[in-house]
């Protein structure tokens, strides 16, 4: 366990909580490569966060992979986390819709599943650090149809097709403005790979051009900018 208040101002103040020594490791590697998160504390449980919260002054708690059976409400409220107090994003090994239910009846203000890009879980804790909630797609339309008494079901999107990961990450870049060739260097493919990817993205959202399927992405909840 570890905490600082140190740091440049203007960035967001994380503290990573995960009881695998290899998941913490790779969400402190991830803040550390931000310029604009910083990292202020680790623990390997919810129960060391006691005093720790207070010490490093964290703006944002990301809790990693394998806490689903450790969400108990009465001790996050307590210890400062969740709902309208210091916010939580939790990553959940077991993305079924009851799980991510009671990680947000838990008070967490974001539910991403464990493979998450870190460009997704950036874009959560800044979302969470402005008070915005970040859930992907397929629970949101879930939650939203209350198909489930748990308030989450079947992942969906909006024509009952998902986007393959390649073309989320695709559609993401899209959403920071990159052209196609850019796009392809930042990949690691050919502009045709692309080009054939956008063809697919544009299908499945029903759009015809860019700018919708950013549009419509951001409302599926499909990326987070």
């Amino acid at each position: 366990m570890a905490a600082t208040r140190a740091g440049p101002s203007g960035v967001i103040r994380v503290l990573v909580v995960s009881e695998l020594p290899g998941a913490r490791r790779e969400l402190e590697q991830l803040v550390a490569r931000d310029s604009g998160l910083l990292l202020v504390g680790t623990c390997d449980s919810l129960e060391s966060l006691d005093g720790l919260l207070e010490e490093s002054g964290a703006e944002v708690v990301l809790l990693g992979p394998g806490a689903e059976s450790h969400l108990p409400e009465p001790l996050l409220l307590e210890q400062g986390v969740g709902r309208d107090r210091i916010p939580l994003i939790v990553l959940l090994d077991d993305f079924e819709g009851v799980v991510a239910a009671r990680a947000l009846r838990a008070g967490a203000r974001a539910a991403l599943p464990h493979d998450a890009s870190p460009a997704e879980i950036s874009a959560a804790i800044r979302g969470a650090a402005a008070g915005l909630a970040s859930l992907p797609a397929p629970l949101v339309t879930a939650v939203l149809d209350g198909r489930t008494r748990e308030g989450a079901g079947a992942p969906v999107d909006g024509r009952g097709r998902t986007l393959t990961p390649r073309e989320r990450e695709i559609l993401m870049l899209l959403g920071e403005g990159l052209v196609n060739k850019e796009i392809g260097v930042r990949l690691g493919v050919s502009e045709h790979t692309v080009k054939t990817h956008l063809a697919a993205v544009y299908e499945k959202l029903d759009v015809s051009n860019r700018a919708e399927a950013v549009a419509t992405g951001l409302r599926l909840g499909l990326i987070m900018l």
